[in-house]
């Protein structure tokens, strides 16, 4: 009895460690919440234009390329928290020199493949004419919002990662009141302005996400952030530079454009389906990712309580300290699952649904994705603490590597091979990748090889 009293007592920590970790978790998740419900406040305005699934399939895109900017800042990220916890301002600099430099080169890219593929890109997913034309519409615009999103992103980033979520707080919050005024105005023409339709939504984007970014740097050089100085200081990184950091972020580069395609790949089973359930994961799915924003600043808080304690080079405390998270991530998990099965219809009777079978569809998709999200609160755990040590090899296989041989095998063989013609059935059945997901997740975290000092 008294083992097991001591043992479970390992996953409980003072009450000031959850203090300081839900003051960074907080406002992390809100200004995730903040960043995906622009999404969702595309979706839901374009809903009462009937054009859900073009912009529902258009971005896409954009989940590739924000997950290629996000696995450069993060792989940056990892040695950024630890040169932050060693004091080692100087390729603290360098690190965020570097990702900018990422998130400029993945932005100009996209911007090319959007400019001269968008059509064949969109016609691999859905086969409707009428869909791809309004899609490319959409894309004609927003190719410019995405390089503008990928700076943002990395200034977002590097403030989790050293603990500051005031700032990411503050600026998310002016972006989304920007991207809500433009999209009203510009969509429908209010105020005198112009009535523009789906490609009000990119317009809307481009505004408030230029205005973001010059608050970000503006904001950055005024408060004097450690790791922002002169041109020189910050792009100065060299060869070695690069190749002493490489090794970590291919792994974790490879791993999230393999992720981020692979999620698009889902999109492109379930349009097997047909346009009603494509129009229902596409709601049901905003409304999911509204809650694994939250989600994902937990993840963040993490990042950062484990890294810098890693980089101080206090092993033993960043390994009790990522146990009293996992008690934290339960009650998260049961929270998550209660609110989000009771209020799923509600969520979805505010977009402009007029069938029947997907508000249904949506509705029971919104409770999956209820249990797919408290299963995220144990990933997360998982994740953060395995991609802050560097054991971004097993990430990769945890992450892409079980979506591809286990979810995305559920979804193209029950559609194609069974000839399963729910979609919620479907989507339920891929929930299996998360559960195999944390059971090896558990093994690669007991493991301990995260556990490693990458500065010193």
């Amino acid at each position: 009895m008294r083992t097991t009293s001591f043992k479970l007592s390992r996953f409980i920590g003072p009450v000031s460690f959850y203090k300081y970790a839900f003051s960074l978790a907080i406002p992390l998740g809100i200004t995730n919440l903040l960043a995906i419900s622009m999404g969702a406040l595309d979706t839901l305005m374009i809903s009462w234009i009937h054009q859900v699934s073009a912009v529902g399939t258009a971005t896409q895109i954009e989940v590739i390329a924000l997950n290629v900017v996000w696995a450069c800042a993060a792989g940056t990220g990892i040695y950024a928290i630890q040169f932050f916890g060693a004091g080692d301002y100087k390729n603290l600099k360098r690190c965020f020199g570097l990702s900018i430099s990422c998130a400029a080169f993945v932005g100009i890219l996209t911007y090319g493949v959007i400019t001269f593929f968008s059509a064949s890109i969109l016609h691999f997913y859905i086969q409707n004419d009428e869909v791809i034309w309004n899609g490319c519409q959409y894309l004609r615009i927003a190719k410019y919002a995405y390089i503008l999103m990928s700076f943002q992103l990395s200034f977002s980033v590097i403030y989790r990662n050293l603990g500051k979520p005031f700032y990411p707080f503050v600026i998310g919050m002016i972006t989304f009141l920007m991207k809500m005024l433009w999209n009203v105005l510009l969509i429908f023409g209010y105020a005198g302005f112009p009535k523009l339709g789906i490609i009000g939504a990119p317009l809307a984007s481009c505004i408030a996400h230029s205005i973001a970014l010059a608050v970000n740097i503006i904001l950055a050089y005024k408060t004097k952030q450690l790791f922002v100085g002169k041109i020189r200081e910050m792009f100065s990184y060299d060869l070695s530079f690069i190749r002493r950091i490489l090794p970590r972020i291919r792994p974790l580069l490879l791993n999230e454009i393999l992720f981020g395609f692979g999620n698009t790949l889902f999109v492109k089973a379930f349009g097997f389906l047909g346009i009603e359930a494509m129009n229902a994961y596409y709601i049901g799915a905003k409304i999911g990712d509204l809650f694994f924003a939250v989600a994902n600043g937990f993840s963040d808080s993490i990042s950062s309580i484990i890294g810098i304690s890693l980089g101080q080079g206090k092993l033993k405390e960043a390994g009790q300290q990522s146990m009293y998270l996992i008690s934290m991530a339960i009650g998260l998990c049961l929270g998550a699952v209660i609110l989000i099965t009771c209020f799923s219809p509600f969520l979805v009777s505010l977009f402009e649904v007029q069938s029947a079978s997907v508000l249904n569809n949506a509705i029971w998709i919104v409770r999956i994705f209820a249990l797919r999200i408290g299963m995220r609160f144990f990933i997360v755990i998982i994740f953060g603490t395995l991609r802050t040590g560097g054991d971004t090899k097993a990430l990769m296989f945890l992450d892409s590597g079980l979506m591809y041989m286990v979810g995305l095998s559920i979804a193209f063989g029950s559609i194609l091979v069974f000839h399963v013609q729910s979609i919620v059935l479907v989507f339920l059945l891929c929930q299996t990748e998360y559960v195999l997901r944390i059971l090896f997740g558990m093994m690669r975290y007991r493991k301990g090889l995260w556990k490693t000092n990458l500065v010193s």
